[in-house]
């Protein structure tokens, strides 16, 4: 944690335990050794090269002692068992129905960075990723679609056509007010290409993080937003008009990914064999497959945009 924090106070405060006595107990380890494991001269403080191999030595230790408690968690069943998931927005509509108890993750990439940092043990993100220490499995593809009220002169045109996404050109909305993506989320270069595919700057009239947001000002009768029909709530599906652009980037690989040299629980892989029955059902939620949450007394989630969510089994 010292390492992590590159502070004594920060990594005792987060410990929740006296500075003294933390400072103490690394002092202790490095008169075992012989050798300092932190430059204190440095501002913040940092690992010296005896520090960095110590690190990495008992990154590898702690990874043998999972590993072990793993395979006999794996003998006896899921008894005690933990399993940490990481979800997108896109994984929302895995979450089983348990006790919750909420924090807060703010992107797909701190999912990747958790993964890679070993405190949780599956995400579901979008391809592509940004690492290649990690491996995954398929569960979807998807396609974004373009929202609009309902009360828009192309959502009235469509009513009267045959059922199905109705197809309009990106190009005949140029004057519309669009809903998008902040910069910092990764989906806002897609959206950017696209704009520029079709020849035109959008009027962007917010910056949101969440589909909700964005479906909520549609649904108010304003603007133009992306969006996933899994995503619509169910009190908004009736003030907005879904619409196919017909656009390759819209394509999205959803995924649950995990680290390639991490061995997995049984309980991990009774998950993806959970994720994979219900693939081909976007509003499936994890209660109503066939699989039970009783065997799991903590099972632990991280949602960007909302969430570390704790599930306690009954």
């Amino acid at each position: 944690m010292v390492a992590k924090l590159k502070s004594f106070t920060k990594a005792a405060n987060k410990l929740k335990m006296a500075q003294p006595s933390l400072s103490q107990s690394i002092n202790t380890i490095e008169k075992q050794l012989g050798v300092p494991l932190f430059d204190r001269t440095t501002t913040p403080i940092s690992l010296t090269h005896a520090g960095e191999v110590y690190l990495s030595k008992a990154h590898a230790i702690i990874e043998l002692y999972n590993d072990l408690n793993i395979q006999m968690r794996d003998v006896t069943g899921f008894e005690n068992e933990k399993l940490r998931l990481g979800f997108s927005q896109t994984g929302y509509h895995f979450i089983p129905n348990a006790d919750i108890k909420v924090s807060q993750v703010f992107s797909t990439l701190k999912l990747e960075k958790m993964l890679l940092d070993g405190d949780i043990d599956i995400a579901t993100l979008i391809l592509p990723l940004s690492s290649t220490e990690l491996q995954y499995k398929i569960i979807r593809e998807e396609q974004a679609l373009l929202a609009l009220p309902i009360t828009h002169p192309l959502a009235q045109k469509a009513k009267k056509r045959a059922k199905g996404y109705p197809i309009v050109a990106l190009s005949d909305l140029k004057n519309e007010k669009f809903i998008l993506p902040k910069e910092s989320q990764r989906s806002r270069p897609i959206f950017d290409k696209i704009f520029k595919k079709a020849g035109f700057e959008p009027h962007i009239m917010c910056e949101t993080e969440t589909f909700d947001i964005a479906n909520s000002i549609v649904a108010s009768g304003i603007g133009a937003c992306f969006t996933l029909p899994q995503f619509i709530k169910e009190d908004k599906a009736d003030k907005i008009m879904l619409f196919n652009i017909d656009e390759p980037l819209l394509q999205r690989t959803v995924v649950l990914a995990y680290r390639k040299d991490k061995r997995l629980s049984r309980i991990a892989h009774e998950f993806f064999s959970m994720a994979k029955a219900s693939k081909n059902l976007p509003n499936l939620y994890l209660k109503h497959v066939p699989w039970r949450w009783s065997d799991v007394p903590l099972f632990s989630l991280y949602l960007t945009n909302a969430t570390l969510w704790e599930c306690l089994g009954h």
